[in-house]
């Protein structure tokens, strides 16, 4: 890798990107910096955002999950709708196949799981376009939908003195990658090539296997969105990590921010696969990425507008937004704050 692009990051790349684009046609309310574009092309603004899903960078087909990793491609998208605060309508697919090492019966069962999730979510498939890749498995989708009033939040809206907060817990993703890269399978017993220690039992089995299931199909948080959009100041879908993405919510409302070691709420499966590898349950919540749940900033409490819209989905009080230059500073159980480092970087590597 050319060392000026490793230095420059991910983020530093979209930085770049964005400080060269000119407005070359009337109506982009926002461009690039939230989770979503909002397109003013009609009498609700127009929401549009796009993903990518590469294989043996996202994802394995070794695994042989096709339909969880066709749900998940279209599921990554409608999570950046729901943290705009709005409704998904309208999906295009670009397809890359490597037709030399893939059977149309895992296409098919791919596709399956692509449609089993619009019809959940009320998307359907307009378009796209396909090609032969000769680099593996290429998935790249794009989602159009649109903003509800009071209008789209915007990760900019954060002001002094909201308090920062999470749905779910965190970390699931990561403990659920880390079980699939020790083969474990959903539907399997445990491999015989992973040591299983005598504290391991069928609880703690139970909670990396749903770990799994939440790394391989994510749930977007479309209900909670559309709930928070009259509640929260910004908000943003919880793709890189918490440490990122705090991150970009303080860049982009001009804040810093504290968080609380003690209140972030790990998922268990993390917690077992930190015991389990000798890693740490906390960093998984902070840094691991791809749980999707929903980060965002408020001045009142927003359990009651949640709990109306999502009976049972947990909100996590995690933090506050300070004035001061962008960081986020991590409180520790200890009472010591140190920087909080950003997560996983395509260009950097992990955290």
């Amino acid at each position: 890798m050319d060392p000026a692009l490793g230095a420059l990051g991910e983020f530093g790349l979209i930085d770049l990107i964005r400080g060269r684009v000119r407005a070359h046609s009337p109506g982009t309310v926002r461009g690039i910096g939230d989770d979503a574009a909002v397109l003013g092309v009609g009498s609700a603004p127009v929401l549009a955002t796009l993903d990518m899903l590469l294989e043996d960078v996202h994802f394995q087909r070794a695994w042989g999950r096709p339909r969880e990793l066709g749900r998940k491609t279209l599921a990554v998208n409608l999570s950046d709708i729901a943290a705009m605060g709005g409704e998904p309508l309208f999906a295009l697919l670009g397809l890359g196949v490597p037709t030399e090492e893939i059977r149309l019966a895992e296409l098919e069962a791919f596709l399956a799981g692509l449609e089993e999730e619009a019809a959940a979510s009320g998307v359907t498939l307009v378009g796209g376009d396909t090609c032969r890749s000769r680099s593996g498995l290429v998935l790249s989708l794009a989602l159009l939908g649109r903003a509800l009033p009071p209008g789209p939040v915007l990760r900019s809206g954060a002001r002094p003195g909201d308090s920062l907060y999470v749905t779910g817990n965190l970390g699931a993703a990561a403990a659920g990658l880390l079980a699939l890269e020790r083969g474990i399978r959903p539907g399997n017993a445990w491999p015989d090539v992973l040591l299983r220690p005598a504290w391991l039992g069928g609880p703690e089995e139970a909670v990396v296997r749903e770990a799994m299931e939440h790394h391989l199909a994510p749930v977007p948080r479309l209900a909670a969105g559309r709930a928070l959009a009259g509640v929260a100041s910004a908000m943003i879908d919880v793709s890189d990590g918490v440490a990122s993405d705090a991150g970009h919510l303080c860049r982009e409302s001009g804040l810093a921010a504290l968080i609380f070691a003690a209140r972030i709420p790990i998922h268990p499966g993390a917690s077992v696969m930190g015991r389990l590898l000798g890693q740490d349950p906390l960093a998984l919540a902070l840094s691991g990425g791809e749980d999707y749940e929903l980060l965002f900033t408020a001045a009142t409490d927003p359990a009651p507008a949640l709990a109306a819209a999502v009976p049972g989905l947990a909100v996590s009080r995690i933090g506050e937004m300070q004035a001061g230059a962008p960081s986020v500073r991590l409180l520790g159980t200890d009472g010591t704050v140190a920087p909080l480092r950003p997560g996983f970087d395509h260009f950097r590597g992990g955290p």
